[in-house]
């Protein structure tokens, strides 16, 4: 199953080649709210983790119902949902080396402002591939455009982001 997410991160399948299966989708929520617990912890309380990791499932739940309701389309609801959060696993373990990286202390400044720069270079490149995968998702479930799909996925996140930093 984990190579069916690989594909759509490689953009070579869509979250119609996920199963529709509740035990998938738990497994892939719990695992992608770990994460976000783990990679929120680098830089939060554990508690503000846990909360910002919860919110950040339940929009994630909430605004792919909404656009998929939108769409006349709700029945692609868990298929949809379970490519999110099985892509953003994906994604985070990725990123969690390359928060470890901007996060290097004990070195000198030159060497650490070298890390950090290639952190922060990489990071973006993962936001970026983060976006386009979040649209290919959006594109197959919602029949979109790319570039709309694009829109929604920058949307996505930005309204996580604003949530989550609230707290």
């Amino acid at each position: 199953m984990v190579l069916a997410f690989f594909n759509i991160c490689r953009l070579q399948k869509g979250p119609q080649d996920i199963p529709e299966s509740k035990n998938l989708l738990t497994l892939c929520l719990v695992a992608y709210g770990l994460c976000s617990v783990v990679l929120m912890y680098l830089s939060e309380s554990l508690d503000k983790a846990i909360l910002a990791a919860i919110l950040e499932v339940i929009l994630i739940m909430i605004f792919t119902q909404a656009l998929l309701q939108i769409r006349g389309k709700s029945s692609r609801w868990m298929q949809t949902v379970t490519a999110f959060f099985g892509t953003g696993v994906i994604i985070s373990v990725l990123a969690l080396p390359v928060y470890l990286l901007i996060g290097v202390g004990d070195v000198p400044d030159t060497a650490q402002r070298l890390d950090k720069s290639l952190g922060l270079m990489l990071l973006a490149a993962l936001a970026c591939w983060n976006i386009v995968i979040m649209a290919h998702i959006l594109k197959h479930a919602l029949e979109i455009t790319f570039m709309t799909a694009v829109v929604l996925g920058i949307t996505y996140i930005w309204i996580i982001f604003s949530f989550t930093s609230a707290i």
